[in-house]
């Protein structure tokens, strides 16, 4: 079954929001395992798990959408994670 989460930047509240969709809350848990103890530092200082459901990251350290296209990082998870990008407040998309 299908599991949703949200992450959205740990410095402000409008921009660099997303909605990840795992193609399972194991995958979610797998997904998140892998970046957390990634040996790229710049991800396991940005991402953060607040809970299940929930993440934030610092994209002047590491955006969370680039841990399935960033080696070492989580791009065994390319298809089996999404990322949406919501509007930011302002009404304009990064």
């Amino acid at each position: 079954m299908v599991f949703y989460a949200y992450v959205k930047q740990v410095t402000d509240n409008s921009t660099y929001r997303y909605v990840i969709i795992f193609a399972s809350r194991a995958v979610a848990d797998e997904w998140w395992r892998a970046v957390s103890t990634s040996t790229v530092s710049s991800f396991v200082n940005s991402v953060q798990r607040v809970n299940a459901q929930f993440y934030t990251h610092n994209v002047n350290l590491a955006n969370a959408v680039n841990s399935l296209t960033t080696n070492g990082v989580a791009t065994q998870f390319l298809g089996k994670v999404f990322f949406t990008l919501l509007n930011d407040l302002a009404s304009v998309n990064r």
